[in-house]
């Protein structure tokens, strides 16, 4: 799955931007059993998408 948000970044991300190292689920504190897909850079920056339904964060 990481291997396929690099190559999302790749295309849509300046090549100046660096490449994700951690991308992964996390669950959401609000609204409950729900979870987010995030992404850490080296340089400090986290990109996370919205929260998603996920039987995971119960």
């Amino acid at each position: 799955m990481t291997r396929m948000a690099d190559r999302l970044l790749e295309l849509i991300a300046p090549h100046t931007v660096a490449r994700a190292t951690d991308c992964g689920y996390e669950c959401c504190k609000f609204p409950a059993f729900t979870a987010k897909y995030c992404c850490y850079y080296p340089n400090g920056h986290v990109s996370c998408g919205g929260c998603k339904s996920s039987i995971a964060c119960s």
